[in-house]
């Protein structure tokens, strides 16, 4: 028993040291963000509205190996081709490079590698050959929309996560509180564990639903690269599209919450049957 009530004092004393320090945090994020320019002294706030907002998303690269922007001053036309490992993108490239009628710009792409001891740039040469695999990976992107619905989905998304854990933080400080005070399972430390797991799910179902909204507002930015003494040489190497997030964890999490309140509710209710029918 006094191992139990010394574990419960421990996570007590946690808890509440996590609710504070989530209070503080919240209360700071707040007064810089009535800051106009989110400063005060010699500190910056990296969450502060005139700065943006963080969006989640998936990078798409495409780096060929060479790009040929061509010409034809007969026909008027003029374009770009890459080498890729695609046969029939290179199929087209060939073609192109060994048209002599066209006026042709090169661009070639090149990697170099490096280690740590390697001081005559030489370890390039002890790999037969590198080639990335994904062809895309998460990015984080900083966004100032001037739409204000978008921009208050933004900022709700920004303290969400912080709402969240102090919200948790300080039901699990009034539950081990009560487990201090009395080391037995009833129905106000269910409906605790309950609330809990309904956070979790909440904070699931609200983010999702914002990057929803984001992908309406904002889907896909694209970045491209041209030569300006080429005639439509604008050649697009990387997307960032924005996607819907969601976090099996954080859902799964909240549900088995959900589900093990269920179950001590239904054995609390066996318990006091079994003792009034003693």
């Amino acid at each position: 028993m006094k191992n139990n009530n010394r574990l419960v004092t421990v996570l007590y004393i946690i808890s509440r040291l996590s609710f504070r320090a989530f209070q503080l945090i919240l209360l700071f994020a707040l007064i810089f963000e009535c800051i106009p320019d989110g400063s005060l002294g010699g500190f910056n706030s990296t969450t502060h509205h005139s700065k943006g907002y963080l969006v989640k998303t998936q990078i798409q690269l495409s780096i060929p190996d060479t790009v040929i922007f061509y010409n034809n001053k007969e026909t008027g036309t003029s374009g770009s081709a890459a080498k890729t490992s695609n046969s029939e993108y290179n199929a087209i490239f060939n073609k192109i490079k060994n048209d002599k009628k066209l006026s042709k710009t090169y661009q070639i792409n090149n990697f170099d590698i490096y280690n740590s001891g390697d001081h005559d740039f030489n370890a390039k040469k002890k790999f037969d050959n590198i080639e990335p695999q994904g062809v895309s990976s998460d990015f984080n992107v900083l966004v100032n929309p001037k739409n204000y619905f978008f921009k208050a989905a933004m900022l709700v998304k920004n303290y969400l996560a912080i709402l969240l854990a102090l919200f948790v933080s300080y039901h699990l400080m009034l539950l081990f509180k009560q487990l201090r005070a009395n080391f037995a399972f009833d129905q106000l430390l269910n409906n605790r564990i309950q609330i809990i797991g309904y956070s979790f799910i909440s904070y699931q179902i609200i983010n999702m639903i914002i990057s929803i909204i984001t992908t309406q507002y904002l889907s896909t930015i694209s970045y491209y690269h041209y030569i300006p003494k080429v005639e439509n040489s604008k050649f697009q190497f990387m997307n960032l599209n924005t996607y819907i997030e969601y976090n099996w964890q954080t859902l799964f999490m909240g549900l088995c919450l959900v589900v093990l309140a269920k179950l001590l509710s239904y054995g609390y209710d066996l318990q006091n049957e079994n003792d009034l029918t003693i």
